[in-house]
């Protein structure tokens, strides 16, 4: 088919596009086709490559436009894979923000946690060595008075108790708290009591919050991570083996 290649050679020159050369693949397979047809019915295959080239060319009004849809959806499917990029980066991007935030988040929420313990275990502490810890009136003021202090705010319940047979000598409870909502710690005093025995306390503290920051804090890791793995995929693909449909059937 030494006409048509030549023909097919003409066309596009200065054009080394992968598109150009899949549409002139294209084009070559369509023009045999006709070629075959025209032998089919007489002609000789010199003459039937140059009817079905007149045939199909009808001038190269077709072809221009043909080219031009092409090179037009080259640039529309640029912009959209592009701007699929950009949402899968951005989204990567805000999701690790989201991650550090619920990270400063949760690290402010222990020390708070670990601020509280160490403050009462200090108090027991100081109450087993000067006061006497069998006599809640002597030191009750003073924990309802640490209780409703800005950093205790989050305390929903209090217990003193001694180690030795756990009674409880002291008691704060909040109204209608949920159990499964809080974090429990405790601890025990270095000093012993008149009777021997260790001070120990237990207390509740409002679990909600740093429960929130865990769920935020996985839903973003996840959503981060499945953004950056398709927004490197997609750079990949696109990049290095960008593939264009070509619309000649369609044309």
């Amino acid at each position: 088919m030494k006409i048509i290649d030549e023909y097919l050679k003409s066309l596009y020159k200065n054009d080394k596009s992968k598109e150009v050369k899949e549409l002139k693949e294209e084009l070559r397979e369509h023009l045999i086709t006709s070629t075959n047809e025209f032998i089919d019915n007489g002609y000789s295959e010199e003459d039937a490559q140059r009817e079905a080239i007149n045939q199909f060319d009808g001038g190269t009004e077709m072809l221009k436009d043909l080219h031009k849809s092409l090179k037009e959806s080259k640039k529309d499917n640029e912009k959209l894979n592009k701007r699929m990029i950009n949402i899968f980066k951005n989204t990567a991007i805000v999701a690790l923000i989201v991650c550090l935030a619920m990270m400063v988040f949760r690290a402010r929420i222990n020390d708070k946690i670990n601020y509280i313990q160490d403050i009462i275990d200090l108090k027991l502490d100081i109450i087993v060595s000067e006061k006497d810890l069998y006599n809640p009136k002597t030191y009750e003021k003073e924990f309802n008075d640490l209780l409703n202090t800005k950093e205790f705010n989050d305390v929903r319940y209090l217990e003193i108790y001694t180690s030795g047979n756990e009674k409880v000598l002291y008691k704060h409870t909040e109204k209608n708290i949920k159990k499964e909502e809080l974090i429990n710690i405790g601890g025990n005093t270095m000093g012993l009591t008149s009777k021997g025995e260790r001070g120990g306390f237990n207390v509740g503290i409002d679990y909600t919050l740093l429960s929130t920051i865990h769920i935020i804090f996985g839903c973003s890791f996840y959503i981060g991570t499945a953004s950056a793995i398709i927004y490197i995929a997609l750079l990949i693909k696109f990049k290095y083996a960008f593939r264009k449909k070509l619309i000649y059937r369609e044309v």
